[in-house]
Parts: structure tokens; C-alpha cells; sequence
């Protein structure tokens, strides 16, 4: 009886410091007030050696919820648990935060306190597979079945590597099924945020070239696997994975946040910088860098304290840089990123609080940086609409003062396309007076001189034909000049693009010939020979004249460009439903090139420079051909050039 009173009093008196909890009625008991810490500095305690009576008065107890800060160690905690009448004998003890490496969890099922046999062991923790563990909940839920007024004892062993804390609470079932999925809710709407403002910024950024939103959308994308892992989601969506990578997605997500919060902000404010702010920021861009790229050689302690005291400078100068560039510019929405960084600033400024041990643990200071993240994305999403909204202001005003611009010139230019289509007209009105005052002026003379010709050609007395060869010569000549003037007139006529088609039936084989005989006339000197096809008939439907013109300007083009002497072949043969006239000459050719642009508009080969043209010949040879629902081509090599038309056959 006086050994078990002893045994009471060393297990009751000296380790009852912390008050016992008590479950009574139907609601929610948080451990805080009742736990008692033991530290393990070796991390070689086993659970009898702290069930030990040399380890009894060891435990120390807690005002609050356990919080050691950053560390490497292995700590034990307990606390002693009751349940009254009025609380269900089924309960769980929900553990948290969700980033504990390994959380070993001891819970008393039978009577004898001081034996490891007496307890039963769950195994959980961020390292420790999801289905080995049985862990269905963001946070490490182990089920409690509590006798009614019986004392048992918890014991928890904690290992980490990161930050030492630990939370918990004892629930119902209803009210944990109840929390958890509020929690879950939560949770997924903030993360589903991350998600669907990271798509917005990232389409935005893309689709307008803007640097700004794609640093944004990363950054949120950084955020959204960080949060994944520290909220505990991760071991819900990927059970067999998250142990293996939830660590690293802390770390990575992390560091990338503030490597694409600084690069956001240097984007951001880059137009507006000083060259000296611009070096800082550099500077900080580059610390926070070689922060992240050291992770791999760096305790996730030191990691984690470097990074929150780089970001805190990082948001600090952002704020500095907004106040300063505020006074400068009137650019609307920067209330909107100032308030954006104040609420990043007081979240990471709570959590470096809290993480050092400067501030106890709460559930409120545990999400205040998941908070602060959230109302930092809000806000800075806002900002960057309200920006759209205000360029897009911008650019309509931009669109209606060009389009009053535009209507100005529009009708400046109109009253002067006006002036000069009327000085046109009056252009062509004089060109055309004077092409008829030409056509009637030299036709006089030119009937006058070929009837005295016909009178000299009557004379009887020429005993040696010397007067009857000369006038012939002379008719030749006549004839000649009467040619050229024609063709020529008609070229000027015919650069309006105006025809006036007077359209007929003729064989178009008698008329090549009837034009070819003619030619002979105007050029003696050249070979001219038309070799065609007597065996099928060629009517077509077209304008004698217009194709004479045709004929002559290919004959023309031939000799101008062609050898002096050299033959020149005039081809005409029928094709299924045309009849193709080519022309031949033996000249230097054209080049494949120059082969369509020849039936341009005043368009002349730089080459032939130095023979008198105006570039009219083959474009109205084209325009007459098209007018007569034809073709018209050119094909040339060493030996020459062939000019070939296509016309319908009646």
C-alpha cells in the first residue's frame, strides 16, 4: 500500500504539473494549458526509458501549445485525459501542424501507466507514407476510445527537421467530420484560387506579351505547391506519394514564391527606377537566388529562416519602392499593390515571429501567412484589373482622338483627291483634244500628198520607170508614216484603260496575213515570214483594229529588240477552241523574271534602256487580248523571245 502511494505521488505529484484534461461536455477540447514537454537532445530516448521514473520529473509543463522554433531534435510531449458522462466514449486527438517529419503517437488502453505494453502506438508524420499511416485528414488524427472517469496518459514523440511546434485538440466524431470537411473547403477554394488566377495571369501574359502577368502567374503556381504540401492536401491527392516529396515542394514552392515575387516587382516598377534602386533590387533578386540554389546543401532550418528574412526585405523595399515611385507618378491602382504588400509583409512578419519563437503558436498565427498569401493574390489580382481597366481607357481614348485624326485627314485628303482629279480630267480632257486635233490635222496633209502621188503615177511619159519606182517609194512611205501615227495615237488613246470594242466576225488567219503584207511595207529590210495552218478555219469575234494594233505592237517589239537583218516568224495555228498567233524574233531573250512584269504598265526591262520605248506596247498587246476574253504569254531562252496570244474561235 506504501509503495503504490509512493509510485502515486512520484507519477501524480511530480508529473501532474500540467492540469489534466478533462472531456465533458460534447465540443471541441484543445490541448493547450495541458501538455508537458520533455527534450530528447540525444534522439536516443526509447519510450520505456521516458516511462521511466528517471525521466518522470523531467517533463516541464506548458502554458500554451508546444513552439521551440527552428531545430534539429527529438521532443517528448504528454498530457493526462478524462472523459465525463456527458462526452462520447468514442473521440479522436487531431495533431498538427502537417509538416512534422514524424509524429509517434502513445495512447494508454490499459491500467498500468508505466509500461510501453500498456499503450498502443500509432506512427505518423509528413515522412511517413499516408498508407502505412491510415491517414485520411490533412492533419494526423488518431482515434481515442476513453473509459468514463478514468485517467489515461498521451504520450507524443516528435521528430523534425524543420519547425518544432505542435498543436492538437481532442473532438467527437461529428464535430471532426464537421471540421474537417469546413477545413477541406477552405482549403480547396484557396488552393482552386492559386490555380485559376495562375491560368487568368498566365493567358493574359501570354496573349499580351506582358512579362508582368506571366511573373505573376508563376509566382501563384510556386504558392500553390508550397500550400499543397504545408496544408497537408498532398497526402490526400497523392497517398503513395507525398511522403517522398512533400518536403521538397515546401522548400521549392518557397523559394520560387519570392525568386517570382521579386521579378514581378522589378517588373512592375522597372520604368520608374533609379539607377541605384535598380542595383539594390538586382541585389536582393540575387540573394534570393543564391538562397534557392544553395537548397540542396542547406538544412530546411537554415533554408527556411534565410528565405522568410530575404522575402521580408524583399516585400519591405517594395513597399519603400511604391511610396517613392507614388510620388512621382499618378498611375492609377498602386493603392492596390501597396495594400497587396502591406498584407504580405504583416503575414511573413508573423510567421518569422512565430517560427523563432517569438510568438506563441495559435491556429490563427499557424494560417496567417497561408491568409496573408491569399489576401496578397486577391488584392494584387484587383490591381492588375484595375490596370487592364485603365489601359484599356487609355487605348480607347488613344482609338478616338486617331479616329478624329484619321476623319480630319480623310477629308483634308479628300478635297485633295478631289483638286487633282478634277486637274486630272482636265488633263485628260486637253489630252484628248489634242490627240483629235492630231488625227485631224496630219490626215489632211497626208491625203493631199498620196493623191498627188496617184496623179504622178497616172504620167505616161517614164520611158526608163524611174518616176513609177520613186512614187511607189514614196506611197511605201506614206503608208508607213500613216501606220505609226496610228499606232501611236492609239497608244495614247488607249492609256485610260477605256476601250470601245467594235466587235466583229473575220477570219483572223486572212487578216494576219493582210497585217503581215503591210508590215513588209514598214519594215523591208526585215525577213518577216507567217507560216500557218490552211487546213482549219479561224473565226473570231473581235475588233479589226484593236487586233491589228495587237499584231503590229508583237511585229514592233520583235524588231526593235532582235539583230538588224534577223528573221522574224509570225505563227498561227488552232488549238481545240483557240487560235494561237505567235511571234518569233532571234534576240538576247528575257529573263524568267521579267516575264509577267512585261505586261505591266509603263514597265520597261532596265536592260533595253537604250532602245526609245514607253512601256505601253505590251501592256495594251494584254489589255486587248483580255478585252477579246484571250490570253496573252511570254517564253524565252539564248535563241530568242516567242510572244504568244490565245483567242476563242467563233
Amino acid at each position: 500500500m506504501a509503495a503504490i502511494l509512493l509510485f502515486w505521488l512520484e507519477f501524480g505529484i511530480a508529473a501532474g504539473l500540467a492540469e489534466p484534461l478533462s472531456l465533458e461536455a460534447n465540443q471541441t477540447h484543445q490541448l493547450s494549458g495541458h501538455l508537458e514537454v520533455l527534450e530528447d537532445a540525444s534522439s536516443r530516448l526509447s519510450f520505456a526509458e521516458v516511462l521511466s521514473s528517471e525521466y518522470q520529473y523531467s517533463f516541464n509543463p506548458l502554458s500554451g501549445f508546444f513552439n521551440k522554433g527552428f531545430g534539429v531534435q527529438t521532443v517528448w510531449l504528454r498530457f493526462q485525459v478524462s472523459r465525463q458522462h456527458s462526452f462520447p466514449p468514442e473521440a479522436f486527438l487531431s495533431l498538427g501542424p502537417p509538416v512534422l517529419d514524424y509524429v509517434t503517437v502513445y495512447v494508454q488502453v490499459m491500467e498500468q501507466a508505466d509500461l510501453p505494453a500498456s499503450y498502443r502506438v500509432y506512427r505518423l508524420g509528413d515522412h511517413v507514407s499516408a498508407r502505412d499511416s491510415h491517414r485520411y485528414h490533412p492533419e494526423f488524427v488518431i482515434p481515442l476510445s476513453l473509459p468514463e472517469q478514468q485517467m489515461r496518459w498521451v504520450y507524443i514523440q516528435v521528430k523534425t527537421t524543420s519547425n518544432l511546434a505542435l498543436m492538437g485538440s481532442i473532438k467527437p466524431d461529428d464535430l471532426l467530420a464537421y471540421d474537417t470537411n469546413m477545413t477541406l473547403a477552405l482549403q480547396f477554394f484557396m488552393l482552386a484560387s492559386f490555380l485559376l488566377l495562375g491560368f487568368i495571369a498566365l493567358v493574359f501574359g501570354l496573349r499580351l506579351q506582358n512579362l508582368l502577368y506571366c511573373y505573376f502567374a508563376l509566382y501563384l503556381f510556386s504558392l500553390l505547391g508550397n500550400r499543397l504540401a504545408t496544408t497537408g492536401i498532398l497526402s490526400l491527392l497523392l497517398p503513395s506519394l507525398a511522403h517522398n516529396v512533400s518536403e521538397m515542394m515546401v522548400n521549392v514552392g518557397g523559394g520560387l514564391a519570392w525568386v517570382f515575387l521579386a521579378l514581378f516587382g522589378y517588373k512592375l516598377y522597372s520604368d520608374d527606377l533609379t539607377p541605384n534602386q535598380r542595383r539594390i533590387f538586382w541585389g536582393i533578386l540575387v540573394a534570393t537566388d543564391v538562397a534557392f540554389l544553395s537548397l540542396p546543401w542547406m538544412p530546411t532550418s537554415v533554408f527556411s529562416k534565410t528565405h522568410l528574412i530575404i522575402g521580408l526585405c524583399l516585400i519591405v523595399y517594395l513597399l519603400y519602392l511604391d511610396i517613392v515611385i507614388a510620388k512621382k507618378t499618378s498611375r492609377g491602382g498602386r493603392w492596390l499593390y501597396r495594400l497587396a504588400f502591406m498584407v504580405l509583409f504583416f503575414g511573413s512578419l508573423m510567421q518569422i515571429l512565430r517560427l523563432t519563437n517569438w510568438m506563441p503558436i495559435t491556429y490563427l498565427g499557424l494560417n496567417i501567412i497561408q491568409m496573408g498569401a491569399f489576401g496578397n493574390i486577391v488584392l494584387f489580382s484587383m490591381a492588375m484589373a484595375e490596370q487592364i481597366r485603365l489601359d484599356q481607357q487609355s487605348a480607347l481614348l488613344a482609338e478616338r482622338n486617331a479616329k478624329q485624326n484619321a476623319e480630319a485627314m480623310a477629308v483634308e485628303m479628300t478635297f485633295e483627291l478631289r483638286q487633282k482629279q478634277q486637274d486630272l480630267e482636265q488633263t485628260l480632257e486637253r489630252q484628248s483634244r489634242f490627240v483629235s486635233m492630231v488625227s485631224h490635222e496630219y490626215r489632211t496633209p497626208l491625203t493631199i500628198i498620196r493623191t498627188n502621188l496617184d496623179l504622178l503615177s497616172k504620167k505616161k511619159h517614164d520611158p526608163d520607170g524611174t518616176l513609177a519606182f520613186a512614187v511607189n517609194k514614196m506611197k511605201r512611205a506614206i503608208s508607213r508614216l500613216v501606220e505609226v501615227l496610228e499606232i501611236n495615237l492609239d497608244k495614247a488613246k488607249f492609256t485610260d484603260d477605256s476601250f470601245k470594242l467594235r466587235l466583229e466576225k473575220f477570219d483572223l488567219a486572212d487578216f494576219a496575213e493582210e497585217v503581215i503584207h503591210q508590215a513588209k511595207e514598214f519594215w523591208p529590210e526585215r525577213p518577216l515570214s507567217l507560216i500557218q495552218d490552211d487546213t482549219e478555219e479561224m473565226i473570231v469575234f473581235g475588233d479589226p483594229k484593236l487586233m491589228k494594233t495587237v499584231i503590229l505592237n508583237l511585229l514592233d517589239n520583235a524588231v526593235k529588240y532582235s539583230p538588224e537583218r534577223t528573221a522574224v516568224e509570225v505563227n498561227l495555228y488552232r488549238q481545240g477552241n483557240e487560235c494561237i498567233l505567235s511571234v518569233t524574233d532571234h534576240g538576247l531573250g528575257i529573263a524568267p523574271e521579267e516575264w509577267e512584269r512585261v505586261f505591266e504598265k509603263n514597265y520597261r526591262i532596265p536592260v533595253n534602256h537604250h532602245v526609245i520605248g514607253s512601256g505601253i506596247g505590251l501592256y495594251l498587246v494584254a489589255r486587248i487580248v483580255q478585252e477579246h476574253q484571250g490570253g496573252v504569254s511570254i517564253r524565252s531562252d539564248d535563241n530568242g523571245t516567242t510572244a504568244t496570244i490565245r483567242l476563242p474561235i467563233v
